[in-house]
């Protein structure tokens, strides 16, 4: 009886879509009892790491978000929650767009909300979907979205998500032409999900949610022991590390050590991964002379339009350099000579103060782009061998390993060469 009562509060009316928003129809009124779906009123109220799916699958934000298949399963998780839970009201939307879904990244669910669209179906007679050929294929010659072909509609909404495609045309399995990454992790989904797909089976919300929370479980359990592996080899390597640093100190006693680091440029739209190169270098440089008990000067040149340095001095413990986000294009050689100037500068300062302790200098040259070429670099080649004869180590670290004639150019000179990040 309280079954019928409610499928009665839920029927298709007449009208436009405003006057049953004004009327506050049935179908209104069971909407506003799924706190998952929202309306264009409360999107303000969202919190600002609230990003449409849509959105979230473009190559930048992926990358930004480091976005892996395990999070792609917990956001089709909370999506089929959404689903089911219209499902069960016995209201049928139709095709939903991924732009309409919002997914809080800050949030270690990916708890995800639903934003009541125009699109959603109300009326028997409202057809107003911008259709993709792949869609119009499937739901083309439907009248209305019953029981059936929302389940259709909601099998491939997951199948876009676990693909992470922002495509209405997507297909199965998809081509290397749709998305940025759709291909990559079809191909890293399990056999049973692949047969699902490729058959066109429809599944029901049950049986999507097991295959869903099996995923999850067994990429939880990976990523954990994959964690774990990692922590022992880390600490391996830090107790290795530490008896090295142990015995080297009782051979070589009190030592100062002078580390510069220049920044040649970045053709990232923000300098995220050569900060983090930076930090990494910096933390390896700390550890080292904290086990050794030596202290450590560092200096700093970066360009933003113009090179800037920051010069040698003691910094506080944890200090890390910051620099401008975006480093626009200029001469890596000035960078370079500056850098060796200021080698040079401080070995003579030291000279003249009659410095008895043993001194150590490094010179780490970081860089994640294609450099030029010129004749400011053809002069820092040649400062940067006279530095390396004078006992400097030069460390080239990139990016990514990179390929054009000043960088080759500039490994002939470094030895210890390496790629980060």
């Amino acid at each position: 009886m309280e079954e019928m009562e409610r499928m009665e509060t839920v029927p298709m009316g007449s009208g436009s879509k405003e006057q049953l928003f004004e009327k506050g129809h049935p179908v209104i009124r069971e909407l506003k009892r799924i706190p998952e779906i929202i309306f264009e009123e409360q999107i303000a109220m969202l919190p600002s790491s609230a990003i449409p799916v849509k959105s979230l699958f473009a190559r930048k934000q992926m990358d930004h978000y480091h976005v892996d298949s395990l999070i792609l399963k917990k956001i089709a998780m909370q999506v089929l929650h959404i689903l089911r839970q219209l499902s069960e009201c016995h209201i049928y939307p139709g095709i939903i767009d991924l732009q309409d879904l919002y997914v809080d990244m800050n949030n270690s669910q990916y708890g995800v909300v639903l934003l009541h669209p125009e699109k959603f179906q109300l009326l028997t007679f409202e057809q107003d979907y911008e259709w993709y050929p792949e869609d119009e294929r499937i739901f083309g010659d439907a009248v209305l979205f019953d029981e059936k072909l929302q389940q259709i509609a909601d099998n491939r909404l997951i199948y876009k998500i676990l693909v992470a495609s922002a495509r209405g045309n997507v297909k199965v399995p998809p081509l290397k032409t749709e998305a940025d990454y759709s291909e990559l992790f079809y191909n890293i989904l399990s056999e049973e999900w692949k047969q699902i797909f490729e058959r066109r089976e429809i599944c029901s919300y049950e049986k999507l949610q097991q295959l869903l929370e099996d995923s999850i479980q067994i990429e939880e359990e990976f990523a954990r022991m994959t964690k774990e592996s990692l922590d022992e080899k880390s600490e391996q390597k830090k107790q290795e590390k530490t008896e090295k640093f142990h015995t080297k100190k009782e051979n070589e006693g009190e030592e100062e050590q002078f580390a510069l680091f220049v920044i040649l440029r970045t053709e990232l739209d923000n300098s995220k991964k050569i900060s983090k190169m930076l930090y990494l270098l910096q933390d390896e440089l700390e550890l080292e002379n904290t086990l050794l008990g030596h202290s450590c000067q560092q200096a700093f040149v970066f360009g933003n339009g113009a090179v800037q340095v920051k010069k040698f001095q003691r910094y506080h413990k944890d200090f890390r350099c910051q620099f401008p986000q975006v480093i626009r294009e200029y001469s890596a050689g000035e960078a370079l000579i500056i850098g060796t100037d200021l080698l040079q500068e401080k070995k003579e300062e030291l000279l003249l103060k009659n410095k008895g302790e043993k001194q150590q200098f490094y010179l780490y040259i970081l860089m994640d782009g294609r450099i030029k070429n010129d004749q400011l670099f053809q002069i820092a080649l040649i400062k940067l061998k006279k530095v390396r004869e004078e006992g400097v180590e030069l460390k080239l670290r990139m990016v990514d390993n990179i390929y054009c004639e000043a960088c080759q150019k500039l490994k002939d000179v470094v030895e210890d060469t390496q790629r980060c990040c």
